[in-house]
């Protein structure tokens, strides 16, 4: 999806890795139209095996496709890259409610940020490290001054001990919203939550297939928190129709993955405390715009 691919476009661009090898979703050709879904575990697990990459990057929610990688995929993905000697990056920006177990999955950097799942505005990057992670850092030398990961993890390690560094200027604001975001979000129940956005995912998906729409993800591959469906109506694939009825909705973007020129989607979000603690209510606002748009 066009959010993994962004992974090819940092490296090439900051010339960051010497060789870059992809391995993209593949279409169910058994219905019309096609659903997608990750490249096979298989194929996967003998690529990083014989190719021994330093880095494997995946997403665990891919917001182009509304795909998720379950729990038996990272974990295979996990062992393979620490058996080839590498470094699993795990990118959960979009994972919602849906946590992940570092040490079970054996990711060793776990990406996240403010924007989505935890409720907050976009103001950095949150980012954890498995001890074989952190002993990589210490071992580095990053080549950007603004991004550098080993700077920021001391400036934290300062912080947690009672002092004060400083690097660059922080969104003070902003930090102190999300940290009172993710308070809430605890207090409200990590396990709550996710059950929370499994039911809201699989409402919200059956509602839009009662409608006739069909799923960019194939089954057993649908992320509840990301929601991305088939059009051929461009006033939905640029979110203008669903605009009209009070909706916010996101225009369908490229796969990237050889996909025809007649690819058409449209893309819902179902991040944050609003949606999660308010299930029934946030499908039906949708059932009632579906409906008004079915009628015209």
């Amino acid at each position: 999806g066009w959010f993994s691919y962004r992974w090819s476009q940092i490296l090439e661009m900051g010339r960051i890795a010497s060789d870059t090898t992809v391995l993209k979703a593949s279409p169910d050709c058994d219905r019309s139209p096609v659903a997608w879904q990750p490249p096979a575990l298989d194929e996967v697990v003998a690529t990083i095996l014989r190719e021994k990459p330093a880095v494997v990057f995946a997403p665990h929610v891919e917001t182009a496709s509304g795909m998720i990688l379950p729990e038996d995929y990272l974990k295979a993905v996990g062992d393979a890259v620490a058996q080839a000697g590498g470094l699993f990056v795990l990118d959960c920006v979009a994972s919602g409610a849906l946590w992940v177990d570092m040490k079970a999955c054996g990711v060793d950097a776990l990406i996240s940020a403010p924007q989505k799942g935890w409720s907050a505005s976009p103001c950095a990057a949150l980012i954890a490290l498995s001890e074989k992670a952190l002993a990589r850092l210490e071992s580095t030398t990053s080549s950007s001054f603004a991004a550098d990961l080993k700077k920021w993890h001391q400036i934290m390690q300062a912080y947690e001990n009672g002092g004060h560094a400083y690097h660059a200027t922080m969104p003070t604001d902003t930090l102190a919203v999300l940290r009172d975001r993710m308070k809430e979000t605890v207090d409200t129940g990590l396990d709550v939550l996710r059950e929370c956005q499994w039911q809201l995912g699989r409402d919200v998906r059956a509602l839009f297939s009662r409608y006739g729409f069909r799923s960019v993800a194939a089954d057993g591959f649908a992320a509840p928190c990301v929601v991305v469906m088939h059009t051929d109506n461009p006033d939905i694939h640029n979110t203008s129709l669903f605009r009209r009825h009070g909706l916010q909705t996101a225009a369908g973007v490229p796969l990237m993955c050889g996909e025809p020129d007649t690819f058409q989607t449209f893309r819902v979000g179902l991040f944050g405390l609003d949606k999660l603690n308010h299930v029934p209510r946030t499908t039906e606002k949708l059932a009632e715009a579906l409906e008004k748009i079915h009628g015209r």
